[in-house]
């Protein structure tokens, strides 16, 4: 039975409108799809929240033409040019949870999944600060006195890589940032480096 994996935002009415919000959106869509527990489905591997501007468009809308392959389509009344022109990034990402959280909990209602497990990632993302950060590499020192991680903090417009080193107890001793990736898709980053996925951290 297939397991929900992944969120994605959708804007049907503009493929500009599409890429830019996708970008802009996409740290807390995938902070919201990493703490995501066995929520299983008939056949769909992921929910594709449809950003429309009224609920009589769905009507209108053929999501076969549009969706991802084996995606579950919801629809949430969404002013997305709204959210693209707020100047404060953690407004953008205030505005991008209320949208994935009311999607799935759409979403919930056709699976009949537990609601208090959607309250829980929404609670937990807001008590992180809404910063998406996570581990793509960690490894201990010969004398496992250290741990060196590869740091991920996923934001609006980029994902900036860091090198940490701590001590056991957690105490940082040195961080530097390798680089930054202006590309918000963490698939391509994944890709491009050999990692498969990224562990979250809950800061």
């Amino acid at each position: 039975m297939p397991i929900i994996k992944d969120i994605q935002l959708y804007v049907p009415k503009s493929k500009y409108l599409n890429w830019t919000f996708f970008h802009v959106t996409r740290n807390i869509t995938f902070f919201y799809s990493s703490l995501l527990p066995k929520l299983h489905t008939k056949e769909d591997k992921g929910i594709q929240i449809y950003c429309i501007d009224r609920h009589e468009q769905t009507k209108q809308i053929d999501p076969f033409a549009h969706i991802n392959f084996n995606y579950f389509p919801v629809y949430v009344e969404t002013d997305v040019e709204a959210i693209l022109a707020l100047t404060s990034n953690r407004e953008k990402k205030e505005g991008t949870l209320e949208i994935v959280h009311e999607g799935m909990k759409k979403a919930a209602q056709e699976f009949n999944w537990d609601l208090s497990v959607l309250e829980e990632i929404y609670n937990t993302i807001k008590q992180a600060e809404y910063e998406t950060i996570y581990s793509l590499l960690k490894k201990s020192s010969p004398n496992k006195k250290y741990v060196c991680n590869i740091m991920c903090h996923h934001e609006i417009s980029s994902i900036d890589v860091y090198l940490e080193i701590k001590k056991r107890n957690g105490a940082i001793v040195n961080k530097e940032k390798l680089f930054t990736v202006e590309n918000t898709d963490e698939q391509d980053l994944f890709s491009e480096y050999g990692f498969l996925n990224g562990n979250l951290i809950i800061k």
